[in-house]
C-alpha cells in the first residue's frame, strides 16, 4: 500500500510540475493553447497569401480570423490581452512559438512524406536578448536589455543597440529585441518609428512596436515584411497618457540555405505633429490583464 501511495504521489507531483510549466495568469491563453492558436493563424495566413481573390479586403480576412478564435473558444479581446502579457514575458512567447513550429513541421513532414519529398529542417529558437547561432551583429555598442537614453531635439534616434545583423541558416528563428525607457526630452503625443533596411533573402520577417503607458494600458502595432528595402513601423502615443516604456522586436524565420541582412536600425522619436496625429493605421490600444 505505501508503495502504491508513493507512485500516486509521484504522478501528482509530475502533473503539478507540468501545470506549473504552462502556468499563465487568469485570463491569459496558456503556452500550449497559444501554440495551437499560432499554428492555426499561420496556416490561415498562408491560405490568404495563396488565395488573394477570396480575401479582397480586411473584413474578409477578419471573418477567417474570428472563425479561428471561435474554434479555440476565445474572443479577439482575449487574444489581444494575452499578447500584451506575452510581450512582457517574451521567453514564454518564444516557448509557445517553438511548440507551434514543431507542430507545423509535423504537418509539413507528413505532407512531404505523402508527396514523396523531403520535409523542411527543424527550426530552433534563437537566444532572446542576444545573438543566436548564425546571427552575427556588426561590431558596435552592446544591445542592453533596458537602455536609458539622453537624446535631444524634436527628432532623435533612441537606438543604442547594434545597428546591423547578418542572419545565416544557423539563426533558424528568433528575435532581435529592444527595450527602452523614454528619454528626458519626451513629450505627450510623441511618435515613435522603428526603421531598418532589410534584405530578406526570401525569409520571413515581422516587426512589433509597443508603448506602455503609466496607467497600465499599451499601444501595440505589428507588421510583416514582404519586400526588401526600407521597413518602417510607426506608433503614435496618446496626448492624454504618459509613456513609461518603448519596446518590441524584429522576428525572423530563416529558410534552409539562405541568409538575410538587417541594417541601419533606428528608433526615431518625433515630437507631436498635429498633421499626422490621426494616422495610426492598425495600431491598437490594449488593457493589460492583472495577475
Amino acid at each position: 500500500m505505501p508503495k502504491a501511495l508513493s507512485h500516486i504521489s509521484l504522478l501528482l507531483l509530475l502533473a503539478l510540475s507540468l501545470m506549473a510549466c504552462d502556468r499563465a495568469p487568469r485570463g491569459v491563453i496558456s503556452k500550449s493553447d497559444m501554440a495551437d492558436l499560432i499554428v492555426d493563424l499561420q496556416v490561415a495566413e498562408a491560405y490568404i497569401d495563396s488565395h488573394h481573390n477570396e480575401f479582397p479586403n480586411d473584413s474578409s480576412k477578419q471573418v477567417l480570423k474570428q472563425s479561428i478564435f471561435k474554434k479555440h473558444g476565445i474572443t479577439s479581446e482575449d487574444y489581444d490581452s494575452s499578447l500584451v502579457w506575452y510581450a512582457h514575458n517574451m521567453e514564454d512567447y518564444v516557448k509557445a512559438y517553438d511548440q507551434a513550429l514543431g507542430k507545423l513541421k509535423e504537418r509539413y513532414d507528413k505532407l512531404a512524406k505523402d508527396n514523396g519529398k523531403e520535409g523542411p529542417q527543424r527550426l530552433e529558437s534563437g537566444e532572446v536578448g542576444g545573438p543566436a547561432n548564425g546571427m552575427t551583429p556588426v561590431p558596435g555598442a552592446k544591445h542592453p536589455h533596458i537602455a536609458k537614453v539622453g537624446a535631444k531635439g524634436d527628432t532623435a534616434d533612441l537606438w543604442q543597440g547594434n545597428r546591423s545583423y547578418m542572419l545565416t541558416q544557423g539563426a533558424r528563428h528568433g528575435f532581435i529585441p529592444f527595450d527602452f525607457v523614454p528619454d528626458a526630452e519626451k513629450q505627450a503625443g510623441d511618435r515613435y518609428q522603428l526603421a531598418y533596411k532589410l534584405t530578406r533573402g526570401g525569409n520571413e520577417f515581422k516587426a512589433s512596436l509597443n508603448v506602455d503607458y503609466t496607467d497600465g494600458t499599451t499601444a501595440q502595432i505589428s507588421r510583416g515584411s514582404t519586400n526588401d528595402g526600407w521597413v518602417t513601423i510607426d506608433i503614435q502615443s496618446d496626448t492624454a497618457r504618459q509613456v513609461r516604456r518603448v519596446y518590441g522586436y524584429v522576428s525572423y524565420n530563416m529558410h534552409r540555405g539562405s541568409s538575410a541582412y538587417v541594417d541601419s536600425i533606428m528608433l526615431l522619436r518625433t515630437h507631436l505633429n498635429k498633421s499626422n496625429y490621426g494616422f495610426i493605421y492598425s495600431q491598437r490600444l490594449l488593457e493589460r490583464n492583472k495577475k
